[in-house]
């Protein structure tokens, strides 16, 4: 059973070229974890799906937020400490980051308040 773990705001949307950006920072930190990490895209191309057996990630893209949701067995589930969780945090903050989701350079236009 999957669960949600977080949600990120992001100032830009998915595009192409950030799905492109994505594929490679994952390749270039894939080692961080010190194991094998497969990953792929949902049909649509709004759903990444990441695995490190038995944990398996999705990350669903919306216009102005990305949601993470993992599921693992239980025995995992109780490894799963506050610290283990701000460094997945810290790193999917990193790729939205490098990959210009957020940050630095121009953003999406909010609507504002009256108009």
């Amino acid at each position: 059973m999957k669960e949600k773990i977080n949600e990120y705001p992001i100032d830009r949307p998915l595009t192409a070229a950030r799905r492109k950006k994505i594929n490679e920072f994952i390749a270039v930190h894939a080692g961080r974890l010190g194991r094998e990490i497969s990953h792929g895209w949902d049909e649509s191309g709004e759903v990444l799906c990441l695995a490190s057996e038995p944990v398996k990630f999705e990350f669903v893209f919306h216009p102005d937020r990305v949601e993470s949701f993992a599921s693992a067995p239980f025995w995992v589930k109780m490894l799963f400490t506050e610290k283990r969780r701000q460094t997945v945090d810290q790193v999917i903050t990193q790729m939205l980051e490098e990959t210009g989701f957020i940050g630095s350079g121009p953003a999406r236009k909010k609507p504002s308040a009256g108009g």
